[in-house]
């Protein structure tokens, strides 16, 4: 498995390899009730169980995490100059942005 340095941590490149493996353990969460609410109607309406929404959504997470990690190793390796969302609003003379 190949992975990236971010902070000092590991992370794999690919989340879809956790679901590959065979072996699984168990962690326990605990949600808000209108989390869980919102989760058991999705697992109702998707026909899939609750654990199967909550994998899913943790990949989703770790793959986003890991694109994120990527752009920022490649702008470090790059040397170019990055500019906070502050610096960018002074430099074009806006106080802010509305989306």
């Amino acid at each position: 498995m190949r992975v990236l340095p971010l902070n000092g941590r590991l992370f794999p490149l690919c989340a879809r390899e956790y679901v590959k493996n065979k072996y699984m353990t168990k962690i326990e969460v605990k949600l808000p009730k209108k989390l869980e609410d919102h989760l058991d109607y999705l697992a109702i309406v998707s026909k899939r169980p609750k654990e199967f929404i909550v994998r899913e959504a943790l990949i989703r997470y770790l793959e986003d995490a890991e694109d994120i990690a990527k752009v920022f190793e490649r702008e470090k390796k790059k040397g170019d100059k990055t500019y906070t969302t502050e610096e960018l609003l002074q430099h074009l003379n806006l106080k802010e942005v509305s989306v």
